[in-house]
């Protein structure tokens, strides 16, 4: 088995555009595994858009219940040893953003933060692998169905 088949998906999409008031926030249990790859997707912006960044706030946070977080340092867009938002190139590409996690020492549960610099959808999908048990199943893996070949 390949190791990229030893993982499990967790996925959130917001069901509407997000505004600058709104935040699109993602849990993600991590529980039995030492590595998360999370993509953070923002849908093309307007011509306007393509002046900032593409988002207000993006930043990853850690808890140990899904009540409660703190921000992960290296992974706060803007702030201080963190990284740079990117501003979008154009008005047709996808936004991609992505965090790779080592889990280990980590708290939990994770947390995607994001706000939009302009009505937005979002989505986020984090990858978990190097599992103390790989998922063996579609419903395990965190899909509807899973094939391999």
């Amino acid at each position: 088995m390949l190791p990229v088949e030893n993982s499990k998906s967790v996925t959130k999409i917001a069901t509407a555009d997000l505004t600058t008031a709104t935040t699109h926030q993602h849990s993600i249990d991590t529980l039995g595994f030492d590595h998360a790859s999370i993509d953070v997707v923002f849908e093309p912006v307007a011509a306007a858009g393509t002046n900032s960044a593409v988002a207000i706030a993006l930043k990853l946070q850690e808890g140990d219940t899904t009540s409660s977080y703190s921000d992960i340092t290296a992974f706060v867009g803007g702030g201080a040893g963190g990284f740079t938002v990117p501003t979008p190139g154009n008005t047709s590409d996808t936004n991609v953003v992505r965090f790779d996690v080592d889990l280990r020492g980590k708290s939990r549960y994770l947390n995607v933060y994001a706000t939009p610099q302009a009505a937005s959808v979002i989505a986020s999908n984090a990858r978990l692998s190097r599992g103390e048990e790989g998922p063996k199943d579609a419903t395990t893996k965190g899909v509807k169905a899973a094939v391999a070949g």
